[in-house]
């Protein structure tokens, strides 16, 4: 049971937001994982300067992202995502993006591991796509980044089903007018029936030291729940919404998110 566990979370423990990569486990060597994700979110309103809620420009944001994770040795996987997107704020000149996205690409390193739990860390760098700087859609997303963290998984069992948890703890780094970043991810899943698994998703960011102008210090809280269903061993579809419940200096978005998933 516990071997099947962790088949089930190194399958389904990839997060498909804002960069939030595949969970603690480590692809087997020539394994690997595409999961292509169209996510669409909209905001009217936004948290203020002290969390209170603040009215916004609408703004709108559709994404198209292709992740991909391939297992190099059974302790070290290649991680890499590419994204397309379109973004606008407001209705006047210079404020929508369309274009390339984000390019992130890196490895995780499975540093201990048992029957049921792993422990990694993981290091990418971001490389900034297709972008205006005058632009406010762009939002500090125009110059290089690099992220690090650490990341536990453990897989359980819960009313007889399988089920994980994963947290990661990072740091971001951002090479530009932006401050630097604190990040906490942290995924549960259960496998509510053979073939379709239940996820629940928190996302969350605070801006560390000072930001420059225009510039503000920042704090996201955003949560996400979806359905996996695994047609078959190689093939999976997931649908699911998100939404972010609190912050600081933050857009307050809501949306949908579709994804094709292809282990191979």
């Amino acid at each position: 049971m516990i071997r099947k566990t962790l088949c089930l979370c190194t399958i389904f423990c990839a997060a498909p937001l804002h960069s939030a990569w595949a969970g603690a486990w480590t692809q087997q060597q020539g394994k690997g994982l595409v999961i292509a994700t169209l996510a669409h979110s909209v905001a009217d309103s936004g948290f203020g300067d002290a969390g209170q809620g603040a009215p916004v420009a609408d703004f709108r944001k559709t994404e198209l992202r292709a992740y991909l994770e391939y297992g190099v040795t059974d302790w070290a996987t290649f991680v890499a995502q590419p994204e397309w997107r379109d973004k606008k704020t407001g209705s006047g000149q210079g404020e929508a993006v369309r274009g390339l996205g984000r390019i992130d690409a890196g490895f995780r390193l499975r540093l201990w591991s048992d029957d049921s739990r792993v422990v990694s860390v993981q290091a990418t760098g971001r490389m900034p796509g297709a972008s205006d700087d005058l632009a406010p859609a762009n939002g500090g997303d125009t110059d290089w980044e690099a992220d690090a963290r650490v990341l536990y998984g453990r897989g359980f069992s819960l009313f007889g089903r399988h089920a994980f948890t994963d947290m990661q703890v990072g740091y971001r780094v951002r090479f530009g007018a932006p401050a630097d970043e604190l990040r906490l991810d942290v995924t549960a899943g259960i496998d509510v029936t053979p073939k379709v698994l239940a996820l629940a998703q928190s996302f969350n960011s605070v801006s560390v030291g000072s930001a420059e102008a225009p510039f503000l210090p920042t704090r996201e809280h955003k949560v996400s729940a979806s359905l996996v269903y695994r047609y078959d061993d190689a093939w999976s579809f997931q649908i699911g919404g998100l939404a972010t419940i609190a912050g600081r200096n933050a857009l307050r978005e809501r949306g949908a998110i579709l994804g094709l998933w292809r282990s191979f």
